[in-house]
């Protein structure tokens, strides 16, 4: 296993296990996962474009992009629609495996 995404798969995993092990709404779902999603830095992914473009977007459609990182996607994810959460979720698992 490739240990060069070691931190990053670790915390997609704990995201991604947020998004699996609950019988809570989707809503509550990706919010928990969001705790483990901005432990990951995006410098992590230097020396892989396609990888770092992927979790850039991820940020993006958490709205992840103001100084704290967790507030602001815990308020992006209650004002989106289950679509959008279910897009968030699917790019959290496509990326992991791919990792």
């Amino acid at each position: 296993m490739d240990e060069k995404y070691a931190n990053a798969r670790e915390y997609l995993f704990i995201a991604i296990r947020s998004l699996a092990a609950s019988a809570d709404s989707l809503e509550s779902r990706l919010i928990s996962a969001t705790a483990s999603i901005v432990q990951i830095t995006i410098d992590q992914f230097d020396g892989d474009p396609e990888l770092k473009l992927r979790f850039a977007r991820i940020l993006d459609h958490l709205g992840v992009d103001q100084d704290d990182l967790e507030t602001v996607a815990i308020e992006t994810a209650t004002h989106i629609t289950e679509i959008e959460r279910i897009k968030i979720a699917e790019l959290i698992c496509d990326l992991f495996y791919d990792l």
